[in-house]
């Protein structure tokens, strides 16, 4: 059982996280240290990341590369494969020291914050289940939404990768998938409001019921002002009260990692200097050293965290900004792929190809004249040419725009 779980009735999120963390924090230290090419300080045992996939070949998370080949990969609706990454979709990955900006992944977990219908949308945004989804120039879609945004129909069902958005219910869509069907439908929030009579509550304009939901399938039961996760019974956009199948805490997602571990993000969600979010994991920085002060440590910034993942919430010992804020999210981020060239064409302007990395993923890339070329040029991408391609996504967010490509042995 998560120790969350055997606090009292009404206890906010933030206090019953403190309480258990009172004690934990004591087990993580205070110590500092360590760097990007050492890895971890604090004699630590690896890396830890949550946030989008910014690369593929292995995969790169929040600027590290990341060897998936023998990692665990999971998620908690169905089996997944290496093959299945796209760019956006955000994980969890815990692995090795970090060494030049690389590490061995033990474990990845897919982590997904919406599956629901569209109920409208907008210029720049949509809505799912109540919770409006910004989308912007670093936004991937599936292949499916040929015009990314301009592709999307009410009543559509999605699935959402991203973070928390700077006000409540609303997210920073990182990768955008249709889904065919789907059993249950699924949000993140923060709740509004609760009748403990009648087991119903509310996340923003959303209402829910959870009179029938099964007592295992309810690991945390709904107080105003806690971030919970939420399954619910399929239906139309419409529907006036959401039949609840699951309720449980976002930092169940990380409960299976462990360790002494380095961490960076954006920080999501910001109460104080002693308790935040970042990337949706919950961080206790009230025993922490912030090596460079806290000027700027805020909601929206860019932060390396070391300390101990303790029951899903990371016990900070260390904080302070990360000065080049590799894998931020937002618009202008840029994209790095390795694998091999297939179905290269070239036309007046340019050219495209197919990008498949070692672990399958597939990635379409297109190019332009007068970009940079390294160790060859566009005549040296033939079928089975290994590169490296930087760019961003292209305006429909379905290709990259590729604005360096080099060529490795």
């Amino acid at each position: 059982m998560n120790k969350l779980d055997q606090l009292p009735t009404g206890f906010t999120r933030r206090e019953s996280l403190l309480a258990m963390l009172g004690a934990a924090a004591a087990l993580a230290g205070c110590g500092g240290g360590g760097d990007d090419t050492a890895g971890v300080g604090l004699g630590g045992t690896g890396a830890f990341s949550v946030g989008p996939i910014t690369g593929i070949g292995s995969i790169i998370v929040n600027g590290i590369r990341y060897d998936d080949s023998s990692a665990s990969i999971g998620n908690d609706d169905s089996p997944f494969r290496r093959e299945d990454f796209r760019l956006g979709m955000v994980v969890a990955v815990q692995g090795s020291p970090v060494v030049n900006g690389r590490s061995t992944a033990s474990r990845i977990v897919l982590t997904s914050e919406l599956v629901g219908p569209v109920a409208s949308v907008g210029t720049s945004s949509f809505e799912v289940l109540g919770q409006t989804v910004e989308v912007d120039s670093s936004t991937a879609f599936d292949p499916s939404f040929s015009s990314g945004l301009g592709s999307i129909t009410i009543n559509t069902v999605v699935e959402v990768h991203g973070v928390a958005g700077s006000t409540a219910n609303r997210i920073r869509a990182t990768y955008i998938e249709r889904k065919s069907s789907s059993s249950e439908y699924k949000l993140q929030g923060v709740v509004t409001a609760h009748n403990a009579t009648s087991r119903t509550f509310s996340i923003g304009s959303l209402n829910m019921d959870y009179s029938t939901t099964p007592a295992d399938r309810i690991r945390v039961t709904p107080a105003v002002g806690a971030l919970i996760r939420v399954r619910l019974q399929s239906g139309p956009a419409s529907t006036a009260i959401w039949t609840v199948t699951r309720i449980r805490r976002p930092e169940d997602d990380y409960s299976g990692f462990s360790g002494e571990v380095e961490f960076k993000g954006t920080i999501t969600s910001f109460t104080s200097l002693s308790s935040f979010v970042v990337n949706d994991v919950p961080v206790d920085a009230s025993q922490a050293l912030f090596r460079e002060g806290t000027i700027g440590i805020a909601a929206g910034a860019f932060v390396e965290v070391e300390g101990r993942l303790v029951n899903g919430v990371f016990v900070a010992t260390s904080v302070k900004p990360d000065d080049d804020g590799a894998g931020a999210v937002g618009g202008g981020t840029e994209f790095e792929l390795h694998g091999t060239v297939s179905g290269a064409t070239t036309s007046g302007s340019g050219g495209s190809f197919t990008l498949t990395s070692s672990g399958g993923v597939v990635v379409a890339v297109d190019w332009l004249n007068g970009i940079e070329f390294r160790d060859g040029a566009a005549a040296s991408l033939t079928n089975g040419r290994r590169v490296e391609v930087k760019g961003s996504l292209t305006s429909g967010g379905t290709r990259v725009n590729a604005t360096r490509i080099s060529f490795e042995s």
